[in-house]
């Protein structure tokens, strides 16, 4: 009996260890999950925050050709001005010759001033111009690579939003009938996007993904549309760097939920259009010069 009893307790005890075992690794496991959630928002906060720098940077730029332009035309105004009161002056006998000679010079050199300024702002607009046009091929270039690698794809499309060009997956392709995990199809779709990142490590990617109001009844550990997002983001980096050998450095899942509807979730239709996966790649642009009206 005592023998029986001794074992007994042994058991209890073995049990009692793994229960506390399997509560540790749990919360590691949390707090592992915890760390890579911090980590992907603070990656998706930089990105957002040079997107908005970019965009202060383009404003920036219209208004200094605006004024540019507006200062070029005074310049002309002013040189042709110029040009007339030194033709009208040096053609006027009544005054004494050497004010005329001192007035002419000095005309001459406001006017040489004046085309020396508008000669400076034009190689300004032109540095402008071709930042400006060079970063728009470069937008274009990788539009158009994308657009052949998924050429066969139905429903995939690409557009350049500067300072990024943006593929859209179709969600019924990409993820699986529980609306989580990417399909065989949809690693199929993945194909493309993740060779052209292997080939083009300088391209920094947003995985950007949105659902419409209603989280399937089959996920029982999603709390709302935007933890449901990001799952579905984070599946889709998972599969680029696991199955792709992706760098995970270019990647960053991004979870919009459901508050960027493009159509009403009313109807089965409208929440299959909400639903959908942007890809948004940005290659590195040329930085347009700031524009100095000086010399």
């Amino acid at each position: 009996m005592n023998a029986l009893f001794f074992f007994f307790r042994l058991a209890l005890c073995a049990a009692a260890c793994a229960l506390m075992a399997a509560g540790c690794m749990a919360k590691k496991a949390y707090l592992a999950e915890t760390q890579k959630r911090a980590e992907c928002e603070a990656r998706e906060k930089t990105l957002l925050d040079e997107v908005l720098e970019r965009r202060r940077e383009a404003a920036e730029w219209a208004k200094r050709l605006f004024d540019l332009s507006r200062e070029i035309g005074r310049q002309e105004t002013e040189i042709r001005y110029l040009e007339q009161e030194l033709s009208e002056r040096t053609a006027a006998l009544g005054e004494s010759a050497s004010k005329l000679l001192s007035d002419k010079d000095a005309l001459e050199k406001a006017l040489a001033n004046a085309k020396a300024q508008l000669a400076h702002l034009d190689t300004q607009l032109t540095s402008v111009s071709q930042a400006q046009r060079a970063r728009q091929e470069a937008l274009e270039q990788l539009r158009q690579d994308l657009d052949k690698r998924y050429a066969g794809f139905k429903n995939a499309s690409v557009e350049v939003a500067e300072p990024a060009v943006l593929l859209t997956l179709p969600d019924a392709q990409l993820f699986d009938k529980g609306g989580l995990l990417i399909s065989a199809e949809g690693r199929n779709l993945l194909k493309p996007l993740a060779e052209l990142l292997s080939q083009r490590p300088d391209i920094g990617v947003e995985v950007i993904a949105y659902t419409d109001n209603a989280v399937p009844k089959n996920l029982k550990n999603i709390e709302d549309t935007w933890d449901w997002s990001l799952a579905r983001a984070n599946h889709v980096v998972r599969t680029l760097v696991q199955q792709y050998n992706v760098n995970a450095n270019q990647l960053t899942p991004v979870g919009k939920g459901e508050y960027y509807p493009v159509a009403s979730n009313e109807t089965p239709e409208g929440r299959q259009r909400n639903r959908r996966t942007v890809v948004a790649l940005y290659p590195p642009l040329v930085k347009v010069p700031v524009i100095n009206g000086k010399n």
